[in-house]
């Protein structure tokens, strides 16, 4: 009964074409695309305090099941909201935006031959060479932050069409980021 009362004030029934829970009613956070990380960060841990399963230990079997799952969407809306590109894609999901559509639309032949151009001098990159591979990923990084600008500012503006293609090129550069992470750049 105790976790019920509790539970109530986290229900929230979300938009057409989002998820069960909206994450951002769950961590009290304005729906944007840019949020304030300190303040999920400290909502994050303030909820998973308050609802960990361990503290419903000795309650009921429905408590305890309504505590796990709330443990899973807290973890889930954390790991989405606090990544620029999965808050991107949530955003548009949480706007009934069809993705499916937005992807076979595309972004473009001119994003996609930088993108060939850029992972090609990814790929061409020698261990040996600190200042060229700094180079290119501070360039790709700045195209990175330019893409989350453009998507922000489509969201805000409710251009989905818009934010759709940003957020396909956030997609594209943040693959590019994590190649060349990989790669020890």
């Amino acid at each position: 009964m105790r976790l019920r009362r509790k539970l109530h004030g986290l229900t929230v029934n979300s938009p057409a074409g989002a998820a069960a829970r909206d994450y951002f009613s769950l961590f009290q956070i304005e729906p944007a695309f840019a949020i304030d990380q300190a303040r999920l960060q400290s909502a994050y841990h303030t909820l998973l305090t308050q609802f960990h399963p361990d503290r419903f230990a000795g309650k009921s079997q429905a408590e305890q099941r309504a505590a796990a799952q709330l443990c899973a969407d807290i973890n889930s809306g954390y790991r989405i909201l606090s990544d620029e590109v999965a808050r991107a894609e949530y955003l548009l999901k949480r706007a009934g935006v069809d993705l499916r559509l937005a992807e076979r639309e595309g972004v473009g032949s001119e994003f996609l031959m930088e993108q060939i151009m850029l992972r090609e001098r990814l790929d061409a990159l020698s261990a040996s060479d600190a200042e060229s591979a700094n180079t290119l990923l501070t360039e790709i990084n700045e195209r990175f932050a330019a893409a989350q600008t453009e998507f922000a500012s489509a969201a805000d503006s409710e251009s989905w069409a818009t934010a759709s293609r940003h957020w396909q090129e956030l997609c594209y550069l943040a693959k590019l980021i994590e190649a060349a992470h990989l790669r020890g750049i």
